[in-house]
């Protein structure tokens, strides 16, 4: 059994001590109400990050003033007294399993939302607002006010049993852009100046000591670099922290600045970053000062987190995705369980939801494509264990196939998983040809360790038809069965030259240096990548006027800032109207008809559910689920959720 003796050694921040070194870092809440108070299932979710271990457990970010800036609409209000009762519910759910509760403080400054805050948008320097409106210059009695906010803020989280409070000086939230030289203009006290421009975070730390006292820690997180030119560097931090050395009790060390769009894929940093991206930073700051430093960002892994904190490059890991995917991730570590453990795969689907103000309607919920249970954790409320145990054939033992599998096991029915093939899987068998998928093929191992330890009876290299349907006599049927290709004229015609997407992992080395990709939807994208990575000349076809449409918001920016460093041409509303032996043949609007050569043809243009085959199951079963793909072509977010709820709610 392995073990982690770093990660589960205590450590003392100011007057607590914590049982070991890893924090939940602060997360979005799920859907409060219109008030910001938190629900049962906000509650839970942060119950259940206690109950899996972490030493330390943020309930995200808290709003501490509605008169002066708001950038989230629904926030835990820490300047409402009215809060306090759902703060005691939340810490005493938290404490009950040896763990630390924490919030996040912060005022966002010229990032408030005119959409919910119709006062001014406070700025260290005045100019043009990144959302249609100028920002104000904070005069000497709002800047005092708001720090005053801060500690008031810290106060009430206290009063509701709260043990620590995060300040965040990060991120781009107005302590950050007093910090920021992109920011802060500034010819008086709070400009020019590093401590001049740090004032101003000092003043809230000292404002927190004088109302919630000595014994009281803070936390501040800071963003170690903003990752752009002319902004904060980490040689500016690490003179920073030497200032907040000894009057905060942990310095948390992020990455980015929210004004800066790009830097959003180290903020929360993406699969095409390596793991770790940040732990650098937080190293260069640990060398500096003598308080305790913890890193964040992409630390799913381990081992990885055993050795930053044995090679003394920081003292406590935070984990807001891992916790997520698995909010038990640091007892199964304890454990030993490690197999056991269901690893953030880093696709952004979380956060890509509610990521105002990019997103158009943001869903205001956190969600997880490896944890169907994310957002769902009062499963009292709806699963229970089976009354009547029932035979179920599930058809396909893709991601949708092995969770329904799962969760029907788990509540006590008979299962029999048929897949044609001669492993689980499905699609996620491609993601270990993918160099930056890194986690995924930890989830699909993780899948099928999951179906191995159930009493579940798998068929493999069997094809699923009525006749063996009627064989095994199921109570029910669920069919996941997946997708095939959308064949189009061109694609009849096609040569040797030419491959479909879904074959490409099997085809790998009859792939030229030349490249024609038609369709730029995600996985039209992504194959554009590994390909360009490869030192392959990429030309990518897409008949509509945008690519990979149908990605994660921030997925879809991490990948297509990918694209942009290698060789591959983009071509959209541009039809493919022939594939010939030397490449293919497009025409674009108003424009006449060409030739791309190109080596080898990859066609992505889609696919289509397998309904009629799946539907030729429905009449053979008292009950008939379809599930995933061959419902609907979609990601497998989709197909998780699907698998969930099929496994959870037959009956």
């Amino acid at each position: 059994m392995k073990t982690y003796p770093h990660l589960f050694s205590p450590i003392k921040i100011g007057s607590l001590t914590l049982k070991n070194r890893i924090e939940a870092a602060p997360v979005n809440i799920s859907n409060p109400t219109q008030e910001g108070y938190l629900t049962p299932e906000n509650i839970a979710i942060f119950e259940g990050k206690a109950k899996g271990g972490a030493a330390i457990v943020h309930m995200g970010e808290c709003r501490i003033d509605m008169k002066t800036g708001i950038s989230h609409l629904l926030a835990i209000p820490l300047e409402d007294p009215e809060v306090l009762p759902y703060l005691h519910a939340a810490t005493d759910a938290i404490k009950r399993h040896n763990a630390v509760a924490a919030v996040e403080i912060l005022h966002p400054g010229s990032r408030s939302n005119p959409l919910y805050y119709d006062g001014p948008l406070w700025a260290p320097s005045a100019g043009p607002g990144h959302l249609g409106k100028d920002y104000a210059e904070l005069d000497q009695e709002t800047i005092d006010y708001i720090v005053n906010c801060f500690g008031d803020a810290a106060e009430m989280a206290k009063l509701g049993n709260v043990d620590m409070v995060m300040v965040h000086a990060g991120h781009g939230w107005l302590l950050h852009q007093f910090l920021s030289p992109l920011n802060n203009r500034r010819t008086d006290k709070y400009g020019g100046s590093l401590e001049n421009r740090a004032r101003i975070t000092l003043e809230v730390i000292e404002n927190i000591r004088k109302k919630c006292g000595p014994d009281f820690p803070i936390e501040l997180r800071i963003s170690g670099t903003e990752v752009v030119e002319d902004g904060l560097s980490i040689e500016d931090q690490v003179e920073f922290a030497k200032l907040i050395d000894g009057k905060v009790d942990l310095i948390h060390v992020t990455s980015g600045t929210f004004h800066v769009p790009s830097t959003n894929q180290h903020m929360i940093p993406s699969m095409f970053l390596e793991p770790g991206c940040n732990v650098y930073l937080a190293e260069a700051i640990k060398k500096a000062v003598k308080t305790p430093v913890v890193t964040v960002g992409a630390l799913g892994d381990p081992d990885l987190m055993e050795q930053i904190l044995a090679e003394g490059k920081a003292d406590m890991v935070a984990l807001a995705r891992p916790l997520l995917a698995d909010p038990g991730l640091p007892n199964k570590l304890k454990s030993g369980n490690t197999q056991d453990i269901m690893p953030c795969v880093r696709c952004m689907a979380c956060i890509s939801e509610s990521f105002v103000p990019y997103v158009k309607f943001p869903s205001r919920i956190r969600r997880c494509t490896v944890n169907p249970i994310a957002y769902k954790e009062v499963p009292d409320k709806f699963v229970r264990p089976a009354e009547v145990p029932k035979k179920v054939m599930v058809i396909g033992g893709g991601p949708a196939g092995m969770e329904a599998a799962i969760t029907l096991a788990d509540r006590g029915h008979k299962v029999v998983l048929i897949e044609q093939s001669d492993s689980l899987g499905g699609n996620l068998k491609h993601a270990q040809y993918v160099p930056f998928k890194l986690e995924m093929p930890r989830f699909l191992n993780n899948m099928i360790h999951q179906v191995e330890k159930r009493d579940i009876e798998v068929m493999l290299n069997t094809k699923a038809t009525p006749a063996l349907a009627k064989s095994i006599k199921p109570d029910v049927i669920i069919a996941a069965i997946g997708a095939q290709p959308v064949t189009q004229d061109f694609v009849k015609r096609a040569g040797d030259n030419t491959i479909m997407a879904k074959d490409i992992y099997t085809n790998l080395d009859k792939i030229g240096d030349t490249v024609a990709v038609v369709g730029a939807g995600l996985v039209g994208c992504e194959l554009s990548l590994q390909l360009a990575e490869q030192g392959k000349k990429v030309v990518l076809v897409e008949r509509k006027k945008e690519v990979c449409r149908d990605a994660a918001f921030l997925h879809r920016d991490g990948l297509l800032t990918e694209m942009k460093k290698y060789d591959i041409t983009i071509m959209t509303e541009t039809e493919c109207t022939e594939i010939t032996d030397s490449g293919i043949t497009i025409k674009a609007l108003d424009k006449d008809e060409q030739t791309i050569k190109a080596d080898t043809v990859i066609v992505a243009t889609g696919f289509t559910p397998k309904e009629e085959e799946a539907e030729s199951f429905r009449e053979l079963a008292y009950d008939f689920w379809k599930i995933g793909d061959c419902v609907q072509v979609r990601k497998v977010f989709n197909a998780m959720r699907e698998g969930y709820n099929a496994g959870s709610y037959i009956e």
